[in-house]
């Protein structure tokens, strides 16, 4: 009898069971891609906004300079004695390390 009861058993009940598994992941989801990429990227924003002259910074592409000058959105980079290259501030990665590579 009670199988018979089980088994009829339809609603509720069943979509949450069957929609439990899609809740974890799209949980996991943003707790281990999400909310790492979000909290990167505001500790991004947050180092190009307080750049300032001498800074030795990073770019995308990999160049390695000076920070001689901050505009409203760019960046003026040192890259070697007097050649001075202008950067949009969304290309600049980080602060280097201070070692020459």
């Amino acid at each position: 009898m009670l199988n018979l009861l089980l088994a009829q058993s339809t609603g509720f009940g069943d979509i949450l069971s069957m929609a439990f598994p899609f809740i974890i992941m799209i949980a996991a989801l943003y707790f281990f891609i999400i909310m790492p990429q979000q909290r990167e990227e505001k500790k991004r924003k947050q180092l190009i906004e307080n750049l300032k002259k001498g800074d030795r910074v990073i770019t995308e592409s990999g160049i390695i300079g000076t920070v001689i000058e901050k505009k409203e959105d760019e960046v003026i980079v040192e890259i070697s004695a007097g050649i001075p290259v202008r950067f949009k501030k969304w290309a600049i990665r980080g602060l280097a390390n201070g070692k020459e590579s």
